[in-house]
């Protein structure tokens, strides 16, 4: 038997959370290994091959040759190289020495000595991740700072000897009244042959007054650029005509830091540790996005050096280490960032491939833990420039809460963790196929009724399902007030496993379920602790601002998550304050269309640096009513239920 520690969460509460540590041989020959981008946590012996383990969970991986080491198709990415069996011949012959050195395995081969991360990428997935890419913004006039200029020019001869520059200026200014543009040395050095290759008629492209491009007159229409979103667990790529403002493709990868961290704190220290370490997670966010841009203009069939502007948008920590900036600071208090206001940065500076001379154009950033993606947000549902309170709230590892109005606008960061991408939740995973995003439970019978992503068997649950399951058991009876699940006499579902209580929504084989689907009682407190982040950051704000729930006249969710969310739900548990259903309007990804409109309009890109100077950031745990509050919220849906007064009959 291990021990049992009692841990109390805040003060003046009667919270308590079980946490038992066994010891003994039999724990020491268990691994534990997370199957990355699903967020799939899996218990397996030590020894097990990879391959074995993805079967366990219900997941796919491609495995033409049945896991003989043949196919060389089971292709995964290994966290912690040092965590498993040594490379083999069969490994050899099917993957190259770059491969190996970046991690790969195959999973049929490559053996669990310890816990790690192993990352499924996406050319070994049949399974696909649903994830939310489009998001609401405002119409915006095309103003882009990049534009094409076609020239011809008179030939040079015997009694016409200027130089191929001063040609090129001639024409500017008598074609266009430009006398002012620079040209870069790069230029320069082929300037001749392009003016000569394409008979004196080019298309030059200017960044304001900076000439970037020098081609042929026929690249006239060929004017692009990239939105770029880099979220924590993912980056986002949004394709633009710059002539027209019509967005082309969208293209979206797993964040491949994630096998360094999945959260901003974990990834924070792994980069303080070392200026190698903060390179890597640079290049491999680099990386990520270079692959972005080369599927985007796969699928749009343009030129990735006729893409001359990227705006990018991400939390603080993440345009850091895009710039690879040092993030030691961001995680010590007082959170202070290197930089806050806009960048703007030659592409070829940070290895993008694009145009080397196209401008990277990264937004502002509010503070330490409220980040560009925050502006764009306020950009995106244009809150800064109207009458009505407004409240926006973008769910992800790290919340963004920001109240205000044309007047003033607060804005709070909280720590709400992975548990809604399905880490730290014993049966979760990210919404890819299998996936179970919606359910309900019979209240007298406690029969489950759910439904998977791509109607596939059961594989586990992704975050917008397990609200509704704490919310259907808590509706049913099973969960009370304070989050404790009901023993397990009450019922059949209810059981005890390595000490901890669970409800069992699937069984083994039940519609094709490979391993029981359950929710635990430590899976109720991850969200209790994720869900009182985020309705503590949102009171204190409220607070602050000496304003009521039921004035705030517009509440936005955005983010991937909070756009699946079951409404009532949500505030069923507390996650939100308790809105009007005709208040709250789903934007989703919000961050990406504020990224967007700061591409095609040199007005927005002025508009993000005014905002993020006006927006006041309120540190929550300064706040010397955060611990009570948090506290509270740990209730379903809070210790006042006089604060959800619309929910009082299902309370």
């Amino acid at each position: 038997m291990g021990e049992t520690f009692i841990i109390e969460v805040g003060r003046d509460t009667n919270l308590k959370f079980n946490v038992s540590f066994k010891g003994g041989v039999k724990m020491r020959e268990r691994v534990v290994v997370k199957f990355e981008p699903d967020g799939v946590k899996i218990e397996g012996r030590k020894g097990e091959t990879v391959l074995d383990l993805i079967h366990k969970t219900g997941l796919s991986i491609r495995s033409e040759c049945g896991g003989r080491q043949v196919c060389g198709k089971c292709r995964v990415i290994v966290g912690t190289p040092e965590s498993c069996s040594e490379i083999t011949q069969a490994e050899m012959f099917h993957l190259t020495k770059e491969e190996i050195s970046h991690g790969y395995r195959l999973a049929c081969a490559c053996k669990i000595l310890n816990d790690t991360v192993i990352i499924i990428p996406e050319e070994s997935r049949i399974g696909v991740r649903s994830v939310l890419v489009e998001g609401t913004g405002k119409e915006v006039k095309l103003e882009p700072y990049v534009r094409k200029l076609l020239l011809f020019l008179d030939k040079p001869d015997l009694s016409d000897v200027r130089s191929d520059l001063q040609r090129v200026r001639d024409s500017l200014k008598e074609t266009y009244n430009l006398d002012s543009a620079k040209f870069s040395f790069e230029l320069l050095s082929r300037l001749p042959e392009v003016l000569r290759d394409s008979d004196w008629k080019v298309a030059l492209t200017l960044w304001k007054d900076k000439i970037i491009d020098i081609e042929a007159s026929d690249a006239i229409d060929e004017v692009y650029g990239v939105a770029v979103d880099i979220g924590t667990s993912k980056i986002i790529g949004y394709l633009t005509d710059l002539k027209s403002g019509k967005l082309l493709e969208v293209c979206f990868i797993e964040n491949p830091q994630i096998s360094y961290g999945e959260d901003v704190i974990s990834r924070i220290t792994y980069a303080s540790e070392n200026i190698e370490n903060l390179r890597r997670l640079h290049k491999v966010l680099i990386e990520g996005i270079n692959k972005v841009i080369s599927r985007l203009c796969i699928k749009a069939k343009c030129r990735a050096r006729n893409i001359y502007e990227v705006t990018v948008v991400g939390n603080t920590v993440m345009h850091h280490l895009f710039l690879s900036l040092s993030t030691k600071f961001l995680g010590l208090s007082p959170y202070v960032p290197v930089v806050s206001e806009p960048i703007n940065v030659e592409a070829r500076e940070l290895s993008l491939k694009v145009n080397p001379s196209a401008n990277v154009h990264v937004l502002p950033v509010i503070a330490g833990f409220v980040g560009a993606d925050a502006v764009a947000d306020i950009i995106a549902t244009g809150i800064h420039k109207s009458d009505e309170l407004s409240m926006v709230v973008d769910i992800g590892t790290n919340t963004e809460v920001i109240l205000g109005n044309k007047e003033s606008i607060m804005a709070s960061s909280c720590a709400s963790g992975p548990a809604f991408e399905g880490a730290h939740i014993k049966c979760g995973m990210k919404a890819v196929t299998g996936a179970i995003e919606r359910l309900t439970i019979d209240p007298k019978t406690l029969e489950v009724t759910y439904k998977t992503i791509g109607g596939s068997p059961p594989v586990g649950l992704c975050g917008s399902a397990v609200i509704d399951g704490i919310a259907e058991l808590f509706k049913a009876g099973i969960i009370d007030r304070g989050g404790r699940m009901m023993d397990q006499d009450i019922h059949d579902k209810i059981r005890i496993v390595d000490s901890d209580r669970e409800f069992v929504l699937v069984r083994k084989g039940e519609d094709g379920a490979k391993r029981d689907i359950v929710i635990t009682q430590r899976d109720v407190r991850e969200i209790q602790l994720a869900k009182s982040a985020i309705y503590t950051g949102c009171y204190i704000l409220m607070k602050r601002m000496k304003v009521r729930p039921e004035d705030v006249e517009k509440c936005y969710v955005a983010g991937a998550f909070g756009n699946y969310l079951n409404l009532t739900n949500a505030k069923l548990i507390g996650m939100l304050p308790d809105l009007s259903p005709d208040k709250i309007e789903f934007v989703g990804n919000a961050a990406g269309a504020g990224a967007r409109m700061a591409l095609v309009s040199k007005s927005v890109r002025e508009e993000a640096a005014e905002v993020a100077r006006k927006v006041e950031y309120v540190e929550l745990a300064l706040d010397p009513d955060f611990q009570l509050e948090f506290a509270s919220a740990m209730y379903l849906p809070h210790r006042d239920v006089n604060r959800f007064p619309s929910l009082k009959d299902l309370v």
